[in-house]
């Protein structure tokens, strides 16, 4: 299953970006300048401690779903943040970091295969009856959270992504979580992160990559980006055994699309 978050638009960037390094850098006190510079790295194993510190700052706070079922940041939820790393091990994600060492921004990538895509299909034909009596009466995250895999895991089903790429298609590249410090919108990061992930998946011989997004803006961005969209769920549609909203989203936040760029 992939995943997009929430980014704000990213306009063109004015800085020049040099090539893409292995992993965090380790920038000397005297080089710890201008923040408004970063670059764009490929995150490695050593950088998951900073990446989930990062998460938990931004991500776990911005993210539409988790705000729309009460899922508070200051109060932990293991499997989310189980979930948030679970394909950081590929070794094909990236990262924006800026002049003074720190992570402004993160693109976690994962491949996905035509029998995972599968699996996920089955799971939500035998779990389609599993609906909350009473969304609001869910008190622990874990169990709030169960409900935004669990509307993924349909919303990537319903989309068919398989069926929309090339011929003999067996495995795609998945743009899983995008996600920028609030403070460094507007400077192209999300754009950055999302180039150098096409040129990842171009590398290793992906033709097809999927982004699934759960806010307008990050839609937004892939749509400008030249992506097409192959499946929308709306978040009113998504409702308890009471009838009730699971996700009372704010606007513009208003579904979950999934968006596919052929390479």
């Amino acid at each position: 299953m992939a995943l997009q978050f929430d980014a704000m638009p990213a306009e063109a960037s004015v800085f020049r970006f040099p090539d893409i390094r292995s992993s965090l850098p380790a920038i000397p006190v005297a080089a710890a300048a201008d923040k408004r510079t970063f670059e764009i790295v490929r995150l490695v194993q050593k950088d998951k401690p900073k990446v989930l510190e990062f998460l938990r700052k931004f991500f776990y706070h911005d993210e539409p779903l988790n705000t729309a079922i009460g899922l508070r940041p200051d109060v932990r939820c293991p499997t989310l943040e189980e979930f948030s790393l679970s394909t950081f091990d590929e070794g094909i994600s990236v990262g924006a970091v800026a002049g003074d060492g720190s992570l402004v921004g993160v693109c976690i990538n994962a491949t996905l295969t035509r029998e995972e895509d599968e699996e996920n299909r089955r799971e939500c034909e035998e779990g389609a009856d599993d609906v909350p009596e009473d969304v609001k009466a869910l008190e622990d995250p874990d169990a709030k959270f169960a409900q935004i895999k669990r509307m993924l895991s349909h919303a990537t089903a319903q989309g068919d992504v398989f069926g929309h790429g090339p011929p003999g298609l067996d495995r795609l590249f998945d743009i899983f979580i995008l996600s920028v410090d609030s403070s460094w919108r507007g400077k192209g990061i999300a754009t950055k992160l999302l180039d150098e992930s096409r040129e990842i998946a171009q590398a290793d011989g992906h033709r097809l990559i999927r982004i699934v997004c759960s806010s307008f803006v990050s839609a937004l961005i892939a749509s400008r980006m030249g992506y097409r969209c192959i499946a929308k769920l709306d978040y009113k549609t998504v409702l308890d055994r009471k009838g009730q909203r699971i996700f009372p989203t704010e606007p513009p936040h208003d579904a979950v699309t999934t968006y596919v760029l052929d390479i």
